[in-house]
């Protein structure tokens, strides 16, 4: 953007300077002449500056929309991974007591053979 308008101020220079060489009118028409290129020149580079602003605008818009976007999925995301991590723990638990059950009954198997044993 800015290496457009810094040609486009350039044109109007080299315009300008042109006209004034070239030029067969008087040198109050030819000031005059300069003035109403100037003042094109102005009107195009703040046209030129309301579309990059609109521009920007938008892309600023559509980054806020990505943005939200992406934060509902990666919160959608970690809620999915949380469930699961929930859902792991559960299972490691329900092993770990099914292994203390068995740890349990095998020592308590063991106790009653060593019982049996003293008796005998």
């Amino acid at each position: 953007m800015r290496n457009s308008a810094s040609g486009f101020l350039v044109g109007i220079l080299v315009g300008a300077v042109a006209g004034v060489l070239l030029a067969p009118a008087s040198g109050a028409e030819t000031r005059e002449e300069l003035r109403r290129g100037m003042q094109r020149g102005r009107a195009q580079l703040q046209e030129l500056e309301n579309l990059a602003e609109e521009r920007i605008a938008r892309i600023l818009d559509e980054i806020q929309e990505k943005t939200q976007q992406l934060l509902s999925v990666g919160s959608e995301l970690v809620e999915a991974k949380r469930q699961d991590l929930q859902e792991a723990i559960q299972v490691a638990k329900r092993a770990l007591a099914e292994e203390r059950e068995i740890m349990l009954r095998s020592r308590r198997e063991r106790q009653l053979a060593l019982e049996e044993e003293q008796d005998d």
